[in-house]
């Protein structure tokens, strides 16, 4: 109420310029080291959330912007005219980029975005968020059929409050693919091939740097590669103090290539002593024999289109996990003791990297966790298995935590309750309710 008072008598410059001030005084003058660990974790929070409602904000003023055609005059675009009012937006000092800001600000004039652009103005959805659904839009109008794209935008637009926006990208690629008709996504793969390119920079501190550029299915390939290798390596004797991997990721990866490149220099005649790269390729069935619209996705988020999958079939050990052909057994019971490859992999495809609350480390550097361990009984089944990263793995040992394994994901439990990381953020009178920082469980 006091906000809203602010705002009639003072309007939304000074009420903008009073809350600028009252947070550059929270973050140079506020005692911070006086804060308990619970409100720290609060003022993340609430300091992210008045970051996306600023954001919220721009974005309204965009539109109007957008509605009076501003810097027309002047001869701006929308795009400009918005960097010219905020330098930050400029230096891409800010979340949301100015190109975003302007396009969702034309969008929120046009009815067809009016679903999209009320969750926007009510604070449910980021402008980050907005900004895939619309670039999806944009890239794909002129070549896509009109009703399928309205469909799979309107079902995208439906849930987007309940998707980040790295699953948002996911889903627009494959949106992306499949809008495409299957002799476009192959040229464009030849046209990547030919793009692909190893340049040495120059050399720095010692060191040489070398510039790798590789098209979608180069990088699957080499992902698929070397994250097997790049995995931490505890179990070895590290010199020093340390008993755990020293190495940072970019080192593991870097030695992860050499491995393989010394693997390939030392094959007898060129025939290697590795076995082929197994590449995880989700796709239907349908699409890979009929060659209708579709494409594949590899398990690094990379589309290929039918044409590059077909040739990779012939090539490489793919591992496809939806295919619609026969499937292995993906229950063991209590017949083996570890989980099978094809048993990790279903894993992988249901949790997406380890299943703890808050953590982002990829499938490919988890161990594959009994929920019931087998010394009490637990069998070898995808509804008794989790991945988890080494850490946590660790941790849910040593404090013998239990989970719920569903379908589609995993909920670890303490003292039978769902385990939460991040508190919730402050209510905010103009928000309508709480906003979650990290949440896991019903």
């Amino acid at each position: 109420m006091r906000a809203q008072q602010l705002i009639e008598a003072e309007g939304l410059v000074a009420a903008l310029e009073l809350a600028a001030e009252v947070v550059g005084r929270l973050a140079s003058e506020f005692p911070t080291w006086s804060l308990s660990e619970a409100d720290v974790s609060a003022g993340v929070a609430g300091a992210q959330q008045l970051a996306q409602l600023s954001q919220t904000l721009t974005a309204v003023l965009a539109k109007e912007a957008h509605s009076r055609s501003l810097g027309a005059e002047s001869g701006l675009s929308r795009v400009d005219w918005l960097k010219a009012q905020a330098p930050v937006l400029e230096s891409g000092g800010a979340p949301a980029s100015a190109p975003a800001l302007a396009l969702l600000g034309a969008a929120m004039n046009e009815p067809r975005w009016a679903v999209l652009s009320q969750k926007v103005t009510a604070g449910q959805v980021s402008v980050a968020q907005a900004a895939v659904v619309l670039r999806l839009h944009k890239d794909v109008a002129r070549i896509a059929d009109p009703e399928q794209l309205e469909g799979i935008v309107a079902a995208i637009v439906e849930n987007i409050e309940h998707l980040s926006v790295k699953e948002l990208g996911r889903v627009a690629v494959q949106a992306r693919a499949a809008l495409r008709p299957p002799a476009e996504l192959d040229r464009e793969d030849e046209g990547r091939r030919l793009g692909r390119a190893l340049s040495k920079v120059g050399t720095v501190a010692g060191f040489t740097e070398y510039l790798l550029r590789l098209d979608p299915e180069g990088a699957a390939v080499l992902d698929a590669a070397i994250d097997p290798l790049a995995r931490p390596r505890p179990e070895l004797e590290w010199t020093g103090e340390t008993t755990s991997d020293p190495r940072t990721p970019a080192t593991r990866r870097a030695d992860a290539l050499l491995e393989l490149v010394s693997r390939a220099v030392a094959a007898p005649q060129g025939v290697t002593r590795t076995p082929r790269t197994k590449l995880v390729i989700t796709m239907s069935l349908e699409a890979l024999l009929e060659q209708v619209r579709g494409a594949g996705l590899a398990d690094n988020d990379v589309v290929l289109s039918p044409g590059t999958v077909r040739r990779l079939a012939c090539e490489a050990q793919i591992i496809p996990t939806v295919l619609g052909g026969p499937s292995q057994v993906l229950d063991q019971g209590f017949t083996e003791r570890y989980f099978t490859a094809a048993q990790r992999l279903a894993l992988a495809r249901r949790d997406q990297g380890c299943s703890f609350p808050g953590c982002t480390i990829p499938p490919q550097w988890c161990d594959a966790h009994h929920v019931e361990h087998w010394s009490r009984g637990g069998p070898t089944d995808l509804s008794n298995g989790a991945l988890l990263c080494g850490r946590h793995h660790t941790i849910v040992h040593r404090r013998d935590l239990t989970a719920h394994v569903r379908p589609d994901g995993v909920t670890w439990l303490t003292g039978g309750r769902p385990i939460t990381i991040g508190p919730r953020a402050p209510r905010l009178p103009w928000t309508g309710g709480h906003t979650d920082a990290l949440s896991v469980g019903a």
